[in-house]
């Protein structure tokens, strides 16, 4: 079943409006090429999903054959498997923008500033939305809230191909940051409604490989084909994608929270006390990732490193691998120790950056801030969840919030080293600061008892 929806959400998107749309400009032979592509990449995609999803469902299937396991049932595998499937397409959708958006607003002739300030209230969008997105997801559902993220970054893509007016591609742009600001939200309260208590972080540490995924995968290939489908074809090809993780969220069988209750609006950006320390080492590894992902090309620049593209593809393969292989020892390891070695590995990545001369030692830091990092998102998430057990969206959207200001706010604090001590300076404060992420995480409450979480 999962096959079949991925199958007609990529290929059979071809027949959607956008791909008819390409087909009377390109003709007849372009289209065939971009179907028969489509075709293998289906084939193996509907492998590599079924083998990632098993990783993460197998603990579902074994807790529904116990008794009083009423709500991981094989229902419940069969959902964990469509939502991560939609988030693949999602994301796709996502990144798919991230080299045609800025060529766009380049291209139609708007200024530096006009283009940076449309850019820029992508983050602006996500950080007061984000605690709106947790609120809706507990109060309104999470499949709803899945259809409104697809919707709207399905608008806020095509849209843009059709207007060069800089306010409508601000609107168009704040579309798209709503959108994924929902999705990802209501997707990751979901997996954590599914995924038994005993094993949700495994369960969120696999899910995460979709996002993943297509970091490592779509920019390039998207880069590949704009040759033939062109900045607009891009436009409509993320929209379909989108559409495409739309279509399969209506297929997805959401649990009722039996514990939901209302909320009072003027609540809505007051952090509780529980999640005050878990959203300040949030922000400390948000801080320590912002500092490689947005500075890293700078590094490889000026020290003359090489090629920065295999080094962001050496992290979406580390961070994955270790998504896999660290997943099972997630449920039954000390989660604070877990923590700790994340933290660790993260901020000797960032050292390792501070020093490096050469490609070899680059690519050894990369892969240690890839550990890090497939470690600490899942296990924050968790301990999030965890604290505020019945507002699972709240929780979830607490957690991205402290993170995104930690990629934000990061770099401000981190720019007078970049001035007065260069590269070496910056990289050496990105590793103090998630030093400060390990030194405060034995500060974390245990995780509840499972019984004690169930009750709940």
């Amino acid at each position: 079943m999962v096959t079949y929806f991925y199958g007609a959400t990529l290929t059979g998107r071809l027949n959607s409006l956008p791909f008819r749309f390409l087909q009377r400009g390109y003709g007849a032979p372009e289209f065939e090429r971009l179907t028969s592509c489509c075709d293998r990449i289906t084939k193996t995609a509907e492998k590599l999903i079924l083998m990632l999803t098993a990783c993460g469902t197998r603990t579902i299937v074994q807790e529904s054959l116990q008794p009083n396991k009423v709500t991981h049932t094989p229902s419940a595998t069969h959902s964990y498997r469509l939502v991560w499937v939609a988030t693949l397409l999602f994301y796709a959708a996502y990144y798919a923008l991230l080299i045609p958006m800025p060529l766009y607003l380049t291209g139609i002739g708007l200024p530096d500033w006009q283009v940076s300030v449309i850019l820029g209230a992508f983050a602006i969008a996500s950080l007061i939305g984000r605690p709106i997105a947790g609120v809706l997801t507990d109060t309104w559902g999470r499949r709803q809230m899945l259809f409104v993220g697809a919707g709207s970054l399905l608008i806020g893509a095509t849209c843009v191909s059709l207007t060069t007016q800089p306010a409508l591609l601000f609107i168009f742009r704040i579309l798209q940051a709503s959108g994924h600001v929902a999705f990802t939200t209501a997707a990751f309260a979901l997996v954590a409604d599914l995924a038994p208590i005993e094993q949700r972080l495994s369960a969120l540490a696999i899910f995460g490989i979709a996002a993943n995924l297509s970091m490592s995968l779509i920019p390039a290939a998207t880069n590949a084909i704009l040759g033939l489908v062109t900045l607009k074809g891009a436009f409509w090809l993320a929209g379909a994608l989108a559409a495409g993780s739309g279509l399969l969220a209506g297929f997805i069988k959401t649990k009722v929270l039996a514990h939901k209750r209302p909320h009072a609006w003027r609540m809505v950006f007051r952090v509780e006390r529980e999640l005050i320390l878990p959203m300040l080492i949030s922000w400390l590894f948000g801080a320590g990732y912002g500092a490689f992902l947005q500075f890293l090309p700078l590094l490889a620049e000026r020290r003359s490193l090489g090629p920065v593209g295999l080094a962001y593809t050496t992290y979406g393969v580390s961070i994955i691998l270790t998504r896999i292989a660290s997943g099972r020892l997630f449920d039954f390891a000390n989660r604070n120790r877990i923590m700790a070695a994340g933290f660790i590995s993260l901020a000797a990545g960032l050292a390792g950056f501070a020093c490096a001369g050469s490609l070899t030692t680059l690519l050894c830091g990369v892969v240690l801030v890839g550990v890090g990092s497939g470690i600490l998102h899942p296990a924050l998430i968790a301990v999030h969840v965890d604290a505020l057990p019945t507002e699972r969206g709240r929780a979830v959207s607490d957690f991205y919030l402290a993170f995104d200001l930690g990629l934000g706010i990061g770099a401000w604090i981190m720019a007078p080293a970049l001035q007065w001590f260069g590269i070496t300076g910056l990289y050496v404060v990105a590793a103090v600061l998630s030093a400060l992420g390990f030194l405060l995480v034995p500060y974390i409450q245990p995780s509840s008892s499972i019984e004690e979480l169930k009750s709940r």
